[in-house]
């Protein structure tokens, strides 16, 4: 569906070709066939205290966060 959407805009020969200039700017050559990988890397682990987890889990929005949707959007709020 995205990329229909992105083809009927006339945009994805555009996103392809600038995708493949940053690739050939890094020093990577695509070729057809190709199958480049990702490389992995740690990431922080958050830590909630028993008191955040319940009020989470209870879907109340903790009172620190209200004005961080961001920080929010990457917390599993449903109950385990």
């Amino acid at each position: 569906m995205f990329r229909e959407r992105l083809t009927q805009a006339g945009a994805i020969g555009r996103l392809f070709d600038r995708f493949d200039a940053t690739l050939r700017n890094a020093g990577y050559l695509p070729m057809s066939g190709q199958i480049l990988d990702a490389t992995l890397v740690v990431a922080l682990q958050q830590r909630d205290t028993n008191a955040e987890k319940a009020d989470l889990r209870e879907g109340r929005i903790l009172q620190d966060w209200q004005d961080k949707p961001a920080k929010l959007s990457h917390k599993d709020r449903h109950a385990r």
